[in-house]
């Protein structure tokens, strides 16, 4: 059986362009999932919070939502931060932007988000 001597094991132009999609999928994903999670967690705090509002006031609400944002790096202040109360539901609003930025500062994505919750409010 003879063999041909042409294959030399060396990778195609092909596989380079494969690897290097890869690479920039995984580079994405590493600058995009930490924003992510960290959003879907102050917003799952902001539901919480909303939750408890009618056992709480409106100005403990609102310290508490600012003292997690600070812990969480979440960029919300009370610009940017409206509690609504009302003696049947309470509403709980914020809007912030997140500025992602790729091959240092190269590109840089602006990612707003704009969490809302509503609860009716149950006399305790």
């Amino acid at each position: 059986m003879r063999r041909t001597r042409t294959a030399r094991g060396a990778a195609g132009f092909g596989c380079i362009v494969w690897l290097a999609i890869i690479a920039l999928l995984g580079y994405a994903l590493y600058k995009i999932v930490p924003v992510k999670v960290q959003s879907a967690a102050f917003a799952d705090f902001l539901q919480e919070e909303t939750s408890f509002g009618s056992i709480k006031s409106q100005q403990q609400i609102e310290y508490e939502i600012l003292s997690r944002a600070k812990e969480t790096n979440v960029p919300v202040t009370k610009d940017n931060l409206s509690i609504h109360k009302t003696k049947e539901s309470i509403t709980v609003e914020a809007h912030y932007e997140i500025t992602i930025d790729f091959f240092n500062g190269a590109y840089k994505y602006v990612w707003k988000f704009d969490p809302t919750f509503t609860r009716p409010l149950f006399n305790v």
